[in-house]
């Protein structure tokens, strides 16, 4: 049987998902990140359906002009939301993994890699020392890196620049965990998997998780998780899916 394109999945939202004889996806992260990494799990070979239902939506908070100081950046998002407020073009940025570098020099920035996730990112900016720093981040976050910084001594401060809001779980997502059939949910923040859980009714029979990372992990309710990857970048978790994929369906 042929697998329904990603497009197919993306325009059912709200209707039964489609019967196949495998294990199907469903991506929770916003629709634009959702649909790049679909892309990616495609690239790998992966030709189960894919139900698109995002649990949070990025909102731009404003709140301009951009500070002065090193910028941080901890995802793209927040380099979309920085450059509302105003010009990158020239600015000295950190970030956290190559894909927040890539949409930082997109707009102008002079980016630099600094760890592959938060922790290994302040212990970066322990050792250089300088600043100030100011991290541009999310309403909702993971750990206190400015914190940590101003502990240390460091100038540093972090601001809020956007908003994830949450958004309801759709009925065809909703459907397909809680369903008999072998589902792969890949998980990438703690509170997506936060979200998700909370809107089924009680544990899934036949779901099987990928988490980006402990902490994430921590937060799904029930232990049927699997760690997703030894790093927290897309491609690790890119693989881990379609592994657990191909275990899934048998």
């Amino acid at each position: 049987m042929r697998a329904p394109s990603e497009g197919l999945a993306n325009r059912l939202p709200n209707r039964a998902p489609p019967v196949y004889a495998g294990a199907m996806i469903v991506l929770t992260r916003p629709l634009p990140a959702a649909r790049r990494f679909a892309r990616a799990l495609r690239q790998l070979g992966m030709d189960a359906p894919i139900l698109f239902s995002p649990v949070l939506e990025i909102v731009p908070l404003g709140g301009g002009p951009l500070p002065d100081g090193t910028l941080v950046f901890t995802s793209e998002n927040g380099v979309a939301a920085a450059s509302e407020l105003g010009s990158l073009a020239g600015r000295t940025v950190i970030t956290v993994g190559e894909r927040t570098a890539a949409a930082a020099r997109a707009a102008g920035a002079e980016a630099e890699v600094l760890g592959g996730d938060v922790a290994a990112l302040g212990d970066a900016i322990l050792a250089r020392g300088g600043g100030p720093y100011v991290h541009l981040h999310g309403r909702h976050v993971t750990g206190d890196l400015a914190g940590r910084l101003q502990e240390a001594g460091i100038a540093a401060e972090g601001r809020a620049i956007y908003d994830q809001r949450a958004k309801p779980l759709t009925e065809a997502a909703r459907s397909a965990l809680m369903g008999p059939e072998p589902v792969v949910l890949p998980l990438f923040s703690a509170r997506s998997a936060s979200l998700t859980a909370a809107a089924l009714d009680d544990r899934p029979v036949n779901l099987h998780v990928v988490a980006l990372g402990p902490k994430v992990l921590d937060s799904w309710p029930w232990p049927m998780a699997t760690l997703g990857a030894d790093r927290t970048d897309m491609s690790a978790m890119a693989d881990a899916t379609v592994a657990a994929w191909r275990d899934a369906r048998g």
